[in-house]
């Protein structure tokens, strides 16, 4: 059985006063980019498909959905298996279709289903539904009723507010208490758009209602909080009140209104039992008035412990906004509650202590800090000293360290070790030299060694590395082991520097325990010093161990596609085992982005690597991820070609054709039209002398003489906006030629003149300006340009222009995203498949297809 989604007697106070927020799909921009998606998923829920198919178009509309979609998703609103789902997307999509389209559907479906669409048109608290909704407040069905006043409460309109108010006292028992429930929701609603009288009219009218005690209490808080100083006199009665809950709604209303309602609880302070007053002094340290400090001071000598807990806590809450005479108080009596044999007092005070010394109080306020936690450690009293101790630790008070250094040898082991402890705190980098001795000394489980950690981490980052460093010199093994463990522990360029150093030595117990620390090592600085002690140590173990290391940094740590790729890259160049070659393709199958799967694909000629990369291929067809249909479907079409597995040969024809199909029908949908049939120059002109059809490809050049000058193939039509695709190879030694694209023709010359997405040797996915700037517009670093690219085999190439704006990719590798700023530039133009000159090369082109935007 469907219920509401509220139930009265299951919500606490103030979870009665909370509404839903909304979470709509995306801005304009995602919703124009997702349309043709969203469109093709309409498609779905008016065919014939299956049950499944229908729930996961829902599914994505709730998060790319818009107005156009709300009509066939509503027609779902019914159906008992897919109302959930079509209801979770109509509350997610934007605008009045869908509220339209929850509205007809109050008038069509029933029971149960009725309730989800009521509880759909609360959660967008459509205010066009009150008229809708408000005859449903006494319908037959209970469920449907109550359903109907949570959403007319969600609403919170004055229409909202006057439809419940005629419903209140109506109906049976169950409906009135949810009436007077979604009364206190439209109350809250409106005074949040500041109709606070119509708010307290409602609250007020629930008060005067036969319904539950927490319906009523929460009534009696809200109009409190509405009242504001008016509601103070409302507000003594609660506090005064024997009834316990009603106690504590007074406290939670007094919270809500703020430090105006201090004085009321100072007031009822004195009158009320030790428990009580605990209650109320914890109250007063959330609303933070100082006003309310002398009343919490006092309480700290209370009869009972948790009220004196509670007053110190509520120290640390009022002293920090307390002038500093009040402060003065305040420390007072918190370091006369320090010296407490009370453990629970003593520790609760010294935190209030510590929280105080670190909210940036005044010179003054530091130096009686200061004062009062010298006295303590120079007390005879060994709880005093103890005190001294820790407050000196907590508040870093680098004065102390060198009492504390004295202290380290004090014959009683708790101070000693006490000592030790807060020098962790303490600590300065002038006193840090002192720190590692001690620790250098002391076995390795001795407590400096622990202070030494909690020293270093707060210290300066460089010259604690430095000061640690320095510290190896002369050292013992035992000694550096302990230091190279501090430097791993703080990390930076000093402490990867010299843990790497340690790496190279000679000391087997150094590069065991260094080659140990930077495989753990938690930036991904360390990957160039792991890549060179791979190559470089001569021990096979330590050796292995920096690959792994190396590895490690590309699977764990947070690193770019381009970074992990390089990782991938160096191991397998120069890993022996197989042990870690797994360990790469496990990188490739975890991060599966446009640059990995075009690697991969270069892996597949290396006939030991075969296997692994195939499989990482056709794992992510079978997992699904983000990769894109087409660069995916070529890539899983070179494994069948490439594969002597037959079990992976068979998988990847599986894959392929469906994803195939995927992307052959994304294509249809989005509009994209073949340029080039295959068989004929149909739509194009050029010299055909040049540029010749051969197994439906368009070949330009030779392998075996030189083209005399740079020759076009030119499209017979002009194009502004639109997406090109197309696929490329270049055969040839040194290989050069383009595609044009909103490019001018030159009368009576063999030229052209406009934007070339350029190909060949140094020039891979650039944009250059061919016969007008004669440059290159953009294009990735010199050093990438070959990276996404197959040499002497086919890839892709993916253009879009919009307005000024054109992008490039190469293998699903955006290679260039270029706004023009010159407003003289031409934003239309031909498309050009080029052939550059003087070069003895061949250019092959195929599947040319585009959209128009």
């Amino acid at each position: 059985m469907l219920i509401c989604r509220f139930s009265v007697f299951m919500l606490c106070v103030t979870s009665l006063l909370l509404t839903p927020t909304m979470n709509f799909a995306a801005d304009k921009s995602t919703a124009d980019k997702n349309a043709p998606e969203a469109a093709r998923l309409v498609k779905v829920l008016n065919s014939d498909a299956d049950t499944y198919d229908k729930a996961m178009a829902c599914r994505r509309l709730a998060a790319i959905g818009d107005a156009s979609s709300a009509t066939a998703i509503a027609k779902y609103l019914g159906d008992e298996k897919l109302a959930t789902y079509a209801r979770s997307a109509l509350e997610n999509i934007p605008g009045p279709a869908a509220d339209k389209a929850l509205r007809d559907a109050l008038k069509t479906v029933k029971g149960n289903l009725l309730v989800g669409v009521i509880n759909s048109i609360g959660k967008r608290k459509d205010r066009g539904a009150v008229d809708d909704l408000t005859p449903l407040l006494s319908d037959k069905n209970t469920n449907v009723a109550i359903a109907a006043a949570h959403a007319i409460g969600e609403i919170g309109t004055s229409e909202a507010a006057k439809a419940l108010l005629l419903a209140l006292g109506k109906g049976d028992a169950k409906l009135q208490q949810e009436v007077g429930f979604a009364c206190l929701m439209c109350a809250k609603s409106l005074a949040n758009i500041k109709d606070n009288q119509l708010a307290l009219t409602l609250v007020n009218t629930v008060q005067k209602m036969d319904l539950p005690d927490n319906i009523l209490l929460a009534a009696t808080q809200q109009s409190i909080v509405l009242q504001g100083k008016a509601g103070l006199g409302l507000l003594a009665e609660q506090l005064k009140s024997d009834d316990l809950q009603r106690f504590r709604a007074g406290l939670q209303a007094a919270q809500k209104l703020g430090k105006i309602s201090s004085s009321t609880l100072i007031e009822t302070y004195p009158r009320l039992p030790e428990e009580r007053k605990a209650l109320l002094v914890a109250a007063l340290g959330t609303l933070q008035a100082p006003s309310a400090l002398p009343t919490v001071i006092k309480a700290t000598s209370g009869d009972s412990q948790e009220l004196k807990l509670q007053a110190i806590f509520a120290i640390g809450e009022l002293a920090p906004v307390a002038n500093d005479e009040q402060k003065t108080q305040a420390l007072n009596s918190l370091f006369a509650l320090v010296k407490q044999k009370d453990a629970d007092l003593a520790g609760a005070a010294e935190t209030v202590i510590v929280k105080l010394n670190s909210s940036q109080p005044s010179a003054e306020i530091e130096k009686r800090i200061e004062a009062s936690i010298r006295k303590l450690l120079e007390s005879e009293t060994r709880e005093s000293q103890l005190a001294g101790i820790k407050l000196a630790g907590g508040c870093r008070l680098s004065s102390a360290t060198p009492v504390l250094l004295q202290l380290v040898n004090h014959s009683n082991p708790e101070v000693k070790q006490a000592a030790i402890s807060a020098l962790g705190g303490t600590t300065s980098l002038d006193d840090l030299p002192k720190l590692i001795k001690l620790t250098l000394a002391s076995s390795p489980d001795s407590p400096a060694g622990q202070a030494l950690v909690a020293a270093c981490s707060r210290l300066p980052l460089e010259e604690t590395a430095q000061a640690l460093a320095g510290g190896i010199e002369g050292a013992t093994t035992d000694q550096k082991l302990i230091l190279l463990d501090q430097l791993a522990a703080i990390g930076g360029e000093t402490a990867l520097e010299t843990v790497v150093a340690a790496a190279r030595s000679n000391d087997d117990a150094l590069q065991n325990k260094a080659t140990d620390l930077l495989g753990k090592w938690v930036t991904i600085d360390v990957a160039p010093p792991l890549l060179e002690l791979a190559k470089s140590l001569e021990n096979n173990k330590y050796k292995i161990r920096s690959l792994r290391g190396y590895i490690r940094v590309a699977r764990q740590l947070n690193m770019t596609p381009e970074e992990r790729l390089e990782v991938c890259r160096n191991t397998l160049a120069i890993a022996e085992r197989n042990d870690e070659k797994k360990l790469v393709f496990e990188v490739l199958r975890r991060n599966p982005t446009p640059q990995a799967v075009n690697y991969t694909v270069s892996l597949l000629k290396d006939k030991s690597l075969n296997v692994p990369a195939s499989t990482t291929i056709v794992s992510w067809a079978e997992r699904g991820t983000p990769i894109d249909d087409e660069l995916l479907a070529d890539a899983l079409q070179r494994v069948i070609a490439s594969t002597s597995n037959n079990g992976l040969k068979q998988r990847a024809a599986q894959q392929h054709e469906r994803i195939s199909a995927q992307a052959k029908q994304g294509e249809k949908e989005l509009g994209f039209q073949s340029l080039f049939n295959g068989k004929t120059f149909d739509g194009w002109h050029g010299n055909k002398k040049i540029f010749r059809i051969e197994d439906g490809e368009i070949i330009a050049g030779s392998l075996t003489e030189k083209v005399e000058r740079n020759e076009f193939l030119r499209s017979n039509k002009v194009y502004d906006d639109f997406e090109l695709k197309l696929e490329f190879k270049l055969l040839g030694d040194k290989t050069n030629a383009g595609v044009q694209i909103r490019t001018a023709e030159i009368p009576d010359h063999h030229e052209v003149s406009g934007y070339q997405a350029d190909l060949g040797t140094g020039y891979w996915g650039c944009l250059y300006d061919e016969s007008r700037r004669k440059k290159i517009l953009a294009g990735p670093p010199a050093e990438l340009r070959d990276l996404p690219v197959r040499m002497n085999d086919w890839n892709s190439y993916r253009i879009r222009c919009e307005g000024p704006r054109i992008r490039i990719w190469i293998n699903d590798v955006q290679t260039v995203d270029f706004t023009e700023a010159d407003p003289q530039i031409p934003l239309k133009g031909i498309i050009a498949l080029q052939i550059h000159g003087n070069l003895v090369n061949e250019a092959h082109y195929r599947n040319v297809r585009l959209r128009e935007l």
